[in-house]
């Protein structure tokens, strides 16, 4: 292979252009071609893996959180879903106690003794909800080897980042007047509205409307507005807080859910909402003012590669941004593609096992975003649509195995691990009907003893923590 071209640039195109860069042999000649509608706008919150990818591509921390204005993230804070609110941090919750999960312990505990939120027990949650923080101990010994942490990041900055540490990948901006489709069924060029005719053995699709994957190549969009019903998304950024919250926070209102991420020198607010139940001008106003207002697609591509044409980003799906799944989907399907990256002929059965992948991996970080809203306890429109819909199979068997028995089922390609799910779904008010009788095999007063004892640890040492404001100028 020695011509790449990504259509798109934004967050994804250039995150693929900068892993591809340091991955494919030095004479491969990498280009992006920047689309009007592809500017990065807004902020995101990632998952602690995007750290791990960072790290592949030699970005130091410090350096990004500053070009990209970041903060520190130790979770999310959800409200108005369902009573109260809940964290669900980047750490583990609890300890297993004589081979048994936390999480029947304190249910079993909880039903004759005050053991407090199930949250307590998250070092991470207990941290964040007191504005502290601090890196993780590679000490296991320490309770602070159980904590994680992922990034807010303004997109922009990230973008730009990502930019400078491509080398040797060409930039260019332009849009795309036709295709030329090759006899295999693939890209063959794409012709700018300059005149200009761009030819590549593999093109790779990052625009928000898939217009290679989807427009050239005709390859069907699976819709999950169903589950999913915010169809807009309007962003502004508002005056920084004293001391930026270690959280993102997403609040459930009547038109939709409203998500704050704090940065270095603001925060960044968006709202999504159903454009056939708030217009975009009740929305400005609920947001008290805006910065853009875009259409939000749920679903995924039914494949994201065909013949040599690669869909990664919001070419190949999305998923309202509840979860920080969506930079997380773009590192795995550029992780993917290096996995299985073809030679010039291309590889039918990578293709394959790819669209297998990625598929599977994009259904179940959908159901985790479905889940909120079948959970929800809300009875505005928007809510009550959405919970008319009977969520997966996979989906619906996950939550009848907890409730009926607190069994957390884990599938293939999971972007969400157990202790995730058992945080999530424990916060929207799905408790099991039973624990595990194994948990009885510890006496009642002694179990109640280590419950506390772990509760008074967390909150101690999550006390003794410097403050998010503190840790931010010393390591950002």
């Amino acid at each position: 292979m020695s011509r790449v071209v990504i259509l798109g640039g934004g967050v994804a195109g250039w995150m693929t252009a900068c892993a591809l860069a340091r991955a494919l042999p030095a004479g491969c000649d990498i280009r992006v071609i920047e689309t009007a509608d592809s500017a990065p706008r807004g902020a995101l919150s990632t998952l602690p893996a995007l750290r791990t990818f960072h790290g592949l591509l030699g970005l130091e921390e410090g350096a990004l959180m500053r070009a990209a204005h970041g903060t520190f993230k130790l979770g999310s804070r959800f409200s108005g879903w369902a009573s109260g609110d809940h964290i669900e941090g980047f750490s583990d919750v609890g300890v297993g106690l004589e081979g048994v999960a936390f999480h029947h312990h304190w249910l079993r505990a909880r039903a004759s003794q005050d053991v407090g939120p199930f949250e307590a027990y998250s070092l991470a949650a207990v941290a964040a909800r007191i504005g502290r923080f601090t890196r993780p101990s590679e000490d296991a010994r320490s309770v602070l080897s159980t904590l994680s942490y992922g990034l807010h990041l303004d997109a922009a900055g990230y973008a730009a980042v990502l930019r400078a540490a491509g080398p040797g990948v060409a930039r260019g901006s332009g849009e795309v007047a036709a295709v030329a489709l090759s006899a295999e069924g693939g890209v063959e060029a794409i012709e700018l509205v300059s005149g200009e005719r761009v030819e590549a053995d593999l093109f790779i699709d990052t625009t928000a409307d898939g217009r290679l994957i989807g427009g050239a190549l005709g390859v069907a969009w699976r819709d999950a507005t169903a589950w999913l019903p915010c169809d807009r998304l309007a962003t502004r950024e508002i005056a920084l807080r004293p001391n930026p919250s270690p959280l993102t926070e997403v609040e459930a209102i009547a038109e939709g859910w409203l998500r704050r991420v704090p940065l270095r020198d603001r925060d960044a607010v968006a709202l999504a909402y159903r454009s056939d139940l708030t217009s975009d001008d009740e929305a400005v106003e609920i947001l008290g003012g805006e910065d853009h207002v875009e259409p939000l697609r749920n679903g995924r591509r039914e494949q994201v590669w065909r013949a040599n044409c690669v869909a990664i980003g919001p070419a190949a799906g999305q998923i309202e941004p509840l979860n920080g799944s969506d930079a997380h989907l773009i590192q795995s399907g550029v992780s993917r593609l290096l996995g299985l990256l073809p030679g010039r002929d291309g590889d039918p059965q990578a293709a394959a096992e790819y669209n297998r992948l990625m598929a599977e991996e994009m259904d179940r970080a959908l159901d985790m975003a479905v889940m909120r809203y079948a959970l929800s306890h809300r009875g505005d429109p928007l809510w009550t649509m959405a919970r008319r819909a009977s969520p997966s199979q996979p989906l619906a068997y996950k939550l009848a195995q907890f409730e009926s028995r607190g069994r957390v089922v884990l599938y293939d390609e999971e972007t969400f691990m157990e202790g995730s799910w058992t945080e999530a779904l424990i916060g929207h008010g799905l408790l099991p009907r039973r624990h595990d009788p194994l948990a009885e095999r510890l006496p009642p007063a002694r179990a109640g003893e280590a419950l506390a004892r772990l509760r008074a640890l967390i909150r101690q040492t999550a006390e003794s923590l410097p403050s998010h404001a503190d840790a931010l100028k010393a390591h950002a």
